[in-house]
């Protein structure tokens, strides 16, 4: 939290946490530390310019949880998938609090469901026009 008083603005930038941890750290004796919270780290490391972006983006996929229409209920993405989306991501914000969330496989399910939620409001959206 130090790190994130001392440079607020715009933090301390990428992967700069684990350099500058150990002078904030008493006691520390050639450990590796790690923040072990996504939201400290985006702090510490973005500042509240990347945190605030970070926030918009968590948003705007927690926008994508409305149901599809009845008349789109067939393939994958249904109205099973739409009510379990706020699970996926309420699970995924739940694990960031007590690790740094950079595992490449969940990040890589998280945004390619994403993708295909917005591709899939945009196709409806383009039906409706014609």
């Amino acid at each position: 939290w130090e790190m994130f008083l001392e440079r607020p603005l715009l933090g301390w930038g990428f992967h700069q946490m684990q350099d500058e941890l150990p002078r904030h750290v008493t006691g520390y004796h050639e450990k590796i530390l790690y923040a072990h919270n996504t939201y400290l780290e985006l702090l510490a490391e973005q500042g509240a310019v990347g945190f605030g972006l970070y926030a918009w983006l968590m948003w705007e996929l927690w926008s994508l949880r409305r149901t599809v229409m009845p008349e789109h209920e067939e393939g994958f993405l249904n109205r099973h998938i739409h009510r379990l989306w706020p699970i996926i991501l309420g699970v995924y914000w739940l694990n960031a609090a007590v690790v740094v969330m950079s595992y490449q496989f969940v990040n890589a399910l998280i945004f390619s469901m994403a993708g295909m939620l917005v591709a899939q409001r945009r196709r409806i959206a383009l039906e409706s026009q014609c």
